[in-house]
């Protein structure tokens, strides 16, 4: 069954591209594409036509399925809630196979429902926990794709000593050391970047981005220290207990900082060893003012972190992994 990728096409409220950039990377490894079809109609259109679709699409699915005469495969990049919705329209004549990100706890239900109704045989998440579940409660084969990006444009061209602020809590602040740092900072002791665009309860607002994609690309390149905590930490009510590797590891690597926080086993069992200092938590203060202190001694870490980022962060080695799978399952790529 040959298999294609369903483009992205990038909407100008968009700020985050990770699956446009993995769409693009798997277009440079050779996979064909098919239209993002309807993207720009108002989103109401859109809605009566997916519904529409769909409503045709669980007739057939109950009362008719010999219809569904799926002789090719669709790769479609969604989340844990919106496989239907990004497969649309494509899931009565082709067969879906998903790459999902954020699938948390609250999107199991309707992930489960959206595998079994478009016949689901193959998926790739991000999340190596959600994987083992998968593959654990269903026959879906599921496989393991680690967050990827696009390593291009980041940029670390100065040491740690020459950079002009010390810390930075990008996106999601962990409250607890935020408090730390905002002592440090009242003291006059560091220089930290100004927030992002943050709502009143630590969320962040889509709606009010602060910065550009170029503007972080650059404060990261003039920060010595990022701060680095999974969402099972700075948002457990949303990821309960699944703990996965982020963007954020990745562009502190690439962009040189050292990352303050906690690493997820997923990231140091990809790279193995772990590229972030722990807090230690009987003294975090002291040793971030330390770490501070002595920044210079922690460039050996940034270099090799850097150098590590640069093999594994990029999609295309995740797309020569998603290759493999398929072949292996019987795909044609």
């Amino acid at each position: 069954m040959q298999v294609y990728i369903k483009n992205r096409v990038r909407r100008k409220e968009e700020f985050q591209f990770f699956m446009h950039d993995f769409v693009d990377a798997c277009k440079m490894a050779g996979i064909k594409t098919k239209k993002d079809l309807f993207p720009s109609y108002r989103w109401h259109v859109r809605a009566l036509l997916r519904e529409a679709a769909l409503l045709v699409y669980r007739f057939v699915h109950r009362f008719l399925p010999l219809l569904l005469n799926r002789k090719e495969a669709l790769i479609v990049t969604a989340n844990g809630v919106s496989i239907e919705d990004c497969s649309f329209p494509y899931y009565g004549s082709f067969e879906i196979i998903p790459m999902l990100w954020d699938v948390w706890p609250s999107t199991w239900n309707k992930m489960y429902n959206s595998l079994r109704l478009l016949d689901v045989h193959i998926v790739f998440v991000t999340s190596h926990q959600v994987v083992d579940m998968i593959n654990r409660e269903t026959s879906i084969h599921a496989y393991w794709i680690p967050e990827g990006i696009q390593a291009s444009l980041y940029r670390n061209i100065h040491t740690l000593t020459n950079r002009q602020y010390d810390i930075f809590e990008m996106g999601r602040r962990f409250a607890k050391y935020h408090d730390v740092v905002d002592l440090l900072y009242k003291e006059q002791k560091i220089n930290v970047v100004p927030p992002s665009n943050l709502n009143n309860n630590g969320t962040l607002d889509d709606k009010n981005v602060v910065y550009t994609n170029e503007e972080l690309h650059a404060l990261m390149s003039e920060t010595k220290i990022m701060v680095c905590f999974p969402q099972s930490d700075t948002n457990p009510s949303r990821a309960g207990d699944i703990e996965t590797l982020t963007l954020r590891y990745w562009e502190a690597m690439l962009s040189g900082c050292i990352m303050i926080g906690h690493a997820p086993i997923e990231l140091v069992n990809l790279i193995g060893y772990n590229p972030v200092i722990e807090v230690d938590w009987k003294r975090p203060q002291e040793q971030l003012y330390n770490i501070l202190s002595c920044i210079g001694k922690y460039q050996a870490l940034s270099n090799r972190n850097y150098e590590v980022a640069k093999e594994y962060a990029p999609w295309a080695g995740r797309v020569s992994m998603l290759i493999q799978s398929l072949l292996r399952e019987g795909y044609v790529v």
